[in-house]
């Protein structure tokens, strides 16, 4: 073998460290909560915008109970950078309650400073998206993202923020004891559902950080039933939901051509996010 085509032990380590490979979760500055359930169409070009961030995290998959193909599918994203987990609970009280426990073990299994919380129907608009919300979120301003979207014959879904496009500074939150957690939430007093969507996802997490005194930093707001796009995200609503409560019905369609469109418009991104990480800007 030629002088030429040696490598030195740095090179080597460095190649391989450019593909996650050899890096540990704590070496990352951010994680990524990816709550799943029966939405696999949407992951490869999800993780392909999350990997091209200027910030590439670690992502924490975390199927909330997917049929056995999905689970196959799942398993084919798996990678040095990519955990995949799966819950299994028998039965819930809420609804919600599948990802609230998927936010929770995500949480606990974030072994870096930040915690990036988002679902599997937003793509990421900006490649800086990360490294921007990390220069937002920080130990007295932990919590930074999109208020929820509205919700009908109540007021408690203003100021809270969703899991859509939030950053989370997980030191902080520790020291505070924040869960996402249900029955925490009915135990401590709040009355049972009341009026349509509420309490959702968000409402443990929101009384949770409010008792401790930490109040988010909101950087937009979450709609209902269209697709949102801004200069962050592109969130083809709700395409989880839809698949799983209205499936065959015009709800369903509308939304699935939301989602066709926000693909196609991810992949074309994703092309050209790549060609400038090989350029090197």
């Amino acid at each position: 073998m030629t002088a030429n085509n040696l490598i030195t032990v740095a090179q080597a380590r460095s190649a391989l460290a450019k593909r996650g490979v050899g890096r540990r979760p704590w070496d990352y500055a951010v994680a990524v909560a990816l709550p799943h359930y029966e939405t696999p169409e949407t992951l490869p070009v999800l993780l392909d915008l999350l990997r091209l961030q200027t910030v590439p995290p670690y992502v924490l998959l975390i199927d909330t109970g997917s049929c056995g193909q999905t689970v196959r599918e799942l398993e084919r994203l798996r990678a040095a950078d990519c955990e995949v987990h799966y819950l299994r609970a028998r039965a819930y009280r809420h609804p919600s309650a599948p990802v609230t426990t998927a936010l929770d073990l995500a949480m606990a299994l974030c072994r870096s400073e930040y915690l990036f919380l988002t679902h599997t129907d937003v793509f990421p608009a900006r490649r800086d998206l990360l490294e921007w919300l990390r220069t937002l979120c920080r130990p007295d301003q932990p919590v930074v993202g999109y208020e929820m979207s509205p919700r009908p014959g109540t007021n408690g879904w203003r100021n809270v923020v969703s899991h859509t496009c939030t950053m989370l500074h997980m030191p902080t939150l520790r020291r505070a004891g924040v869960s996402w957690s249900f029955e925490r939430y009915w135990e401590s007093g709040e009355a049972e559902p009341q009026g349509e969507g509420y309490p959702d996802t968000e409402q443990p997490f929101d009384r949770c950080i409010r008792q401790a005194g930490i109040f988010p930093y909101l950087i937009g707001h979450d709609t209902n039933h269209e697709r949102l796009t801004d200069a962050n995200i592109d969130h083809a609503r709700s395409w989880t939901g839809l698949k799983r409560h209205f499936h065959g019905t015009p709800e369903a369609a509308r939304g699935y051509a939301q989602l066709h469109w926000a693909l196609q418009a991810a992949k074309e991104r994703a092309a050209r996010w790549r060609k400038e990480a090989s350029d090197g800007r």
